[in-house]
């Protein structure tokens, strides 16, 4: 598996390659239609609130990922420093070791089931780091949701004085007609 052969560190800094590339696939990405009636600094603000959503969005799921691998592969040796621990052969024991055959698999289930909390010892470290990345990220939010209200704020703000121009624009053209029917002596 291509993921067994990536150090802690490889794991990290893939997380923040792909943080980046996302984020810059979805500035550069055009909306389209959609926003073309937009001033260009509201256009702007939306592609920069795109692109650092998807940035976040993306630090937050694979740092949860990593995490989430990090405990599922709990006896990986990149996070296991410490030999797993064995269990004396009963067996071999002078005068009494044919009597002790059969503790030996017990024993060997009790030390494998020590390995294995030895193992998610050693991994949950390692996981709540990428936890932890994945809450500053979810922290992160705050600010771009105060931007993204801002940017809505001024969006509306401008579309309100676009809806008066038209307005305005609409009564001057009424008035004008207005003008034109009288002027003409319409009766319709």
């Amino acid at each position: 598996m291509a993921l067994a052969e990536i150090s802690i560190g490889e794991f990290s800094a893939g997380i923040w390659i792909l943080t980046i590339l996302v984020g810059l696939s979805m500035y550069l990405w055009h909306p389209g239609e959609r926003l073309s009636h937009l001033p260009n600094y509201l256009r702007q603000a939306r592609k920069l609130l795109a692109g650092a959503l998807g940035a976040v969005a993306t630090f937050i799921a694979a740092n949860i990922a990593s995490g989430i691998y990090v405990v599922a592969h709990s006896g990986d040796p990149r996070w296991s420093d410490n030999a797993p621990l064995t269990a004396p052969p009963l067996s071999g024991t002078p005068m009494i070791g044919q009597h002790l055959q059969s503790l030996d698999s017990v024993m060997d289930d009790v030390v494998a089931r020590i390995n294995d909390v030895r193992d998610i010892q050693q991994a949950i470290p390692v996981a709540l780091d990428f936890f932890a990345a994945a809450g500053w990220g979810c922290l992160a939010l705050i600010p771009l949701a105060l931007f993204a209200l801002a940017t809505s704020y001024r969006e509306k703000k401008w579309q309100k004085a676009e809806f008066a121009r038209y307005k305005r624009t609409m009564e001057d053209l009424q008035q004008e007609l207005d003008d034109v029917k009288r002027f003409v002596n319409y009766q319709g």
